[in-house]
């Protein structure tokens, strides 16, 4: 199978894989060869890959992924390869999510982009954490 990850700033990736797991909007959702076609959201999370045997991790936010005869193709609002992560940065924008949504009144616009943040950087953390 073929995988592509593309966000609004660059080519993530473009690899041959053997299998791909992915943060769905209805839950995590799994890719072999000759998987059934199919279109779907993505919501923020760790997206894992395998070539030749080993994982690979990939911190994920928003998108589409579409599974086209043996080619995966995703669309991410953003994405970082586990070897890009910043930890300290991403604990530290972490926190400051955290902190933001103690003094945010919920259901708020400022609350939902805070508690986006908040998700966002703790997929970086445990993407972080696997490699």
């Amino acid at each position: 199978m073929r995988l592509q990850l593309v966000t609004p700033d660059r080519q993530v990736l473009d690899t041959d894989i053997e299998e791909v797991y992915a943060p769905g909007i209805q839950g995590q959702f799994g890719v072999l060869p000759e998987h059934v076609n199919f279109l779907t959201a993505l919501d923020t999370g760790e997206l894992r890959y395998r070539v030749s045997g080993k994982d690979h991790w990939v911190a994920v936010a928003g998108g589409v992924a579409e599974v086209l005869t043996d080619n995966v193709t995703i669309l991410a609002d953003s994405a970082e390869l586990a070897e890009e992560i910043d930890t300290e940065e991403a604990k530290a924008a972490a926190a400051s999510a955290e902190a933001g949504l103690k003094d945010a009144e919920p259901g708020t616009a400022e609350a939902t982009d805070l508690a986006a943040e908040l998700a966002w950087a703790q997929a970086r953390q445990a993407v972080a954490a696997r490699s």
